[in-house]
């Protein structure tokens, strides 16, 4: 495959940490510019300033800044003919959504919402596994995205930043609904807890209920690390320990507990974002990838809109 140019749009520590690196010795993407940012630049790529960033000749921009400004840039990107890639969640709030899908079927150019544990295989394979007669009556769901209170400094305490930890933690269960359940909830229940003085959110959980079964979903920071999925059904369990997020040098493995047997597939370690980078080089300018992804960003933006 031809090498696609990109563009970078905040390349703080999770572009540092797990974007540059799979880009950096790619043979499907080079880097070739970075938009300038007040803090320090720690890699050494091409920096321009706003005016200069928007004028290069682009295939693709990788946005990763901070939630509040994801809508300018994603806007800025597709007048400038630009493919998108945007870390979740895609916007904060429902006000541009519009505007973007128009402009994105107009300039026919890919917008993607980065959720990258979908292309891990373990994923793929629980998706055909709940499908089955066997798996198919699920009575209810629990999974969990937590973890321990951050730095302080850290966008995320800021609501005129980070916009707080409900748009970074909750948005990954919930997107179950999108790309797992394909399911729009008819009864909702959503609790947020503690806003105190950071003025942002910090932790909760949601309840979802359509199609016969319950899904809850806990979220957020100051509280031990989970990352997981739980789904019980008639004929037994199926667990996925990391299932959002995991290292890739790890195995994942995928359990099922029958009524008198339990059975463990391990998948060997990959790069879950080097799988997704890789399905979209393959696919950004076919129609139906592009319409299928503003279905997913449509729908996990109004269920996102419904909870906040």
């Amino acid at each position: 495959m031809k090498k696609k140019t990109i563009g970078i749009i905040g390349a703080g520590y999770h572009f540092q940490n797990k974007v540059y690196p799979l880009l950096k010795k790619s043979n499907f993407y080079k880097i070739k510019g970075v938009l300038k940012h007040k803090k320090k630049n720690i890699t050494k790529l091409n920096y321009y300033n706003e005016f200069d960033f928007f004028k290069k000749k682009f295939d693709f921009v990788y946005i990763s800044c901070p939630n509040n400004s994801h809508s300018k840039y994603i806007l800025k990107s597709l007048k400038s003919n630009y493919h998108v890639i945007c870390e979740k969640p895609f916007i904060s709030n429902l006000k541009d959504l519009n505007k973007i899908i128009n402009l994105s079927i107009k300039k026919r150019r890919l917008i993607f919402e980065s959720f990258s544990y979908t292309f891990h295989p373990v994923f793929l394979y629980l998706k055909k596994l709940i499908k089955q007669k066997k798996f198919a009556k699920i009575q209810y769901v629990a999974s969990s995205f937590c973890f321990p209170s951050l730095d302080r400094s850290n966008n995320r305490y800021y609501k005129n930043k980070g916009d707080g930890f409900f748009l970074d933690a909750a948005t990954y269960p919930v997107s179950l609904e999108t790309y797992l359940f394909n399911t729009k909830p008819k009864e909702i229940t959503n609790i947020l807890k503690n806003k105190i003085t950071s003025k942002v959110d910090l932790r909760g959980y949601i309840k979802f209920k359509s199609r016969g079964f319950t899904r809850f979903y806990f979220w957020g920071e100051g509280q031990n690390y989970t990352n997981n999925l739980r789904l019980i059904t008639n004929k037994g369990e199926i667990y996925i320990d990391k299932i959002f997020s995991k290292n890739e040098d790890e195995n994942i493995y995928l359990k099922i507990f029958l009524k008198n047997s339990k059975k463990i597939i391990k998948f060997k370690p990959i790069n879950q974002f080097k799988l997704m980078f890789l399905k979209i080089q393959k696919n950004y300018n076919k129609y139906e990838f592009q319409n299928l992804n503003r279905k997913y960003i449509t729908n996990q933006l109004s269920l996102i809109s419904k909870l906040k």
